[in-house]
Order: C-alpha cells, then structure tokens, then sequence
C-alpha cells in the first residue's frame, strides 16, 4: 500500500506530529506552514529535508495530500478545518477542535457532506497509566462508581502570562486543559453529563497580560446519578501534572503526582496498593499513531471518533457558559445546544 502524504498546519506543538510523520513507515510529510517568518528560518536549518510553505491553502490546494494536522492557533481551527473537509482531506486536530456553538454546527454541517475523517489530539487516551485505569474500571474492581473527580494541573503560568495565549481574541483554560479530563470521564463511563454548573477565577495572573481566568471548577451530573468535578488549574504551583480519582462501591483508584493507588479497604492501617505502569514520551504520539492506522487500514484502530469530540467539546461550552451566566447548564447532544 502507498504510503499516506501528510501536510502540517502550525509547527509550535506541531513539531511533535513532524516527528513521528518522518518516522513513522506509513506516512510521509510532505509540506509544513508556519505563520512565523523568523521561526520558519531557524527551522529551515535545524529540518533542511521538510518542505517549509509559504501559506496553509498549498497544503489544503494539493491533492496529493490526504492527512492534514492542523496544530495552529485556537482561533484558527474552525476555519482551517472547513477548508480541509471541502477538499475531504482527513483531519488531525490539535485541541480544542474549535470555540463555540456556531463554529461546532459550521463544521458539523461541511463535515456530513464530505468523506473526511476528523480525530483530535486528546493524548491522554494513549498513556498506560490511564489505559490502566480504564482496564480496572471496565472489570468492575471497583464495584458502582457514583463519583469521579478529574484535576489538570498546568504547573506551565509562564506560558499563559508570556506566549501566544495572552494574544489571540479568546482562550479558555477548559477548552486548552480540562477537555483532556473531561475525555478521560467520558472515556471511562461511556456516557456524556446532561447537566454542569461550574466557576472560575482569576487571582494569580490578575496582573498580568493575561486577559481569561486561569482556574475553572465545574460539577457533572449525569442521569446515572453519577456526579463528577473536573478542574483546569493553570495557575497552580506544582509542576504539571493530571489528577483522576474514581469512587466505587468496592474500592478506589488514585491516580495523582504521586502515582496510582487502588484502595478496597476504609482500614487506615491498610495501605493501598501501588499499580505500576511503564512511560515513555512515545506514548503520546499513540492517538496519532492509531488515527494514522485508521486511514492506511481503512479500519478502526481505537481511535477518537468525530461523536465523541463533539461531546466532550459540548461539556466544554456547557462549563463556559456556565460560570459566565452563574447558571446550571443543560446539554443536549442530540441537536447540539446548550441552554
């Protein structure tokens, strides 16, 4: 089989994608936009064998290209992915897949005329600890779960105070953090909230450029009575870092900066057990790697469907709009609205 030719749009995470697309024996990268003029030169001489281009329609305008990663700016995605579903080029997303209703229903609407594939960058689905996770939860280990709680804690202020998020119209720490957790939940429950109410603030870079809150705090509801909290703690001091913890009728699962631990006894003097899993920075190329088999097998292997990341980016604006109008927010998935 051919192998498939690969353009990528945005080069800042985008690197990442480049990487494993030069590596990969599937794939070859074929063309690279960047926007950054001064970048792109540096670029040039530390990757003399990738094709730098001028604009992102010589990537979208080639024919011979069938897989697009579009890694650029938040504001920018909605539109980019339009482009590239008119010329039913399959789609790899850097999260958030875009930043609203509106741009949710637009893509939606191109995306049902196509033959487009869209898969996005919701990483943490190839990691082994939370691979893990959903092993032991899928055997029922822990009996009924009733509560899940998830934290992405940034640890990375520098980068919300200092680069490109402090610049572009719009951004949100749920849509740029949490939605990694909110997948996780959906993940492991297979079911989506009908319901969140949530907060946010300010404080730490109140003085700063940054123009968006840099914490949120939302409650899920689900119609399982099931409730979840999931936080996006970009301000936090501690280095980065996720936080998943699961509460079942027969035990819990700990997972945090300190490993993962399963408790099946309310002792205190037992100690839970510590669960091992091996990491590797390779790993987080394996949502890539499966959507990329996706294409060259014409089969499905694990990767995120376009439903899903639609739903997760529901909750997402659910949370938003939430902590903006002080109101409990209903989601309705069937015709995408939130109210």
């Amino acid at each position: 089989m051919n192998k498939i030719n690969c353009g990528i749009i945005g080069f800042g995470v985008g690197e990442r994608h480049a990487k494993f697309y030069n590596k990969s024996k599937f794939t070859v990268l074929k063309k690279v936009y960047e926007k950054n003029k001064s970048y792109v030169k540096q670029l040039k001489k530390r990757y003399p064998s990738i094709n730098f281009v001028k604009n992102e329609n010589e990537i979208i305008n080639d024919n011979s290209i069938k897989l697009v990663s579009i890694a650029s700016y938040d504001n920018y995605h909605c539109n980019q992915i339009i482009k590239c579903l008119k010329k039913n080029k399959d789609i790899f997303v850097e999260k958030p897949l875009c930043l609203n209703i509106n741009e949710l229903k637009r893509i939606i609407k191109v995306y049902k005329k196509s033959n487009s594939r869209i898969s996005c960058n919701l990483n943490l689905r190839g990691s082994p600890q939370f691979k893990k996770i959903k092993s032991i939860h899928d055997k029922k280990k822990l009996g009924k779960t009733y509560y899940i709680e998830a934290d992405y804690n940034y640890g990375r202020l520098h980068k919300i105070t200092d680069g490109w998020r402090n610049k572009i119209p719009f951004y949100s720490v749920t849509y740029g953090g949490a939605v990694h957790m909110i997948d996780q939940i959906i993940w492991l429950l297979k079911d989506f909230p009908c319901e969140v109410k949530a907060e946010a603030n300010k404080i730490v870079t109140k003085k700063s450029k940054f123009r968006f809150n840099d914490f949120s705090l939302a409650m899920l509801r689900f119609k399982s009575g099931i409730i979840g909290k999931v936080s996006s703690n970009f301000s936090c001091n501690m280095p980065h870092h996720h936080s998943l913890k699961i509460f079942g009728t027969k035990g819990t699962l700990d997972f945090g900066i300190r490993g993962l631990h399963f408790y099946n006894s309310r002792n205190k003097n037992k100690r839970p057990k510590i669960l091992k899993f091996n990491f590797s920075e390779k790993q987080k190329n394996n949502v890539l790697k499966n959507f990329t088999m996706s294409i060259y097998r014409k089969k499905n292997y694990d990767s995120i469907n376009f439903k899903e990341i639609l739903n997760c980016m529901l909750v997402c604006f659910a949370i938003e709009k939430s902590f903006k109008s002080n109101k409990n927010i209903k989601i309705n998935y069937k015709n995408y609205s939130i109210k």
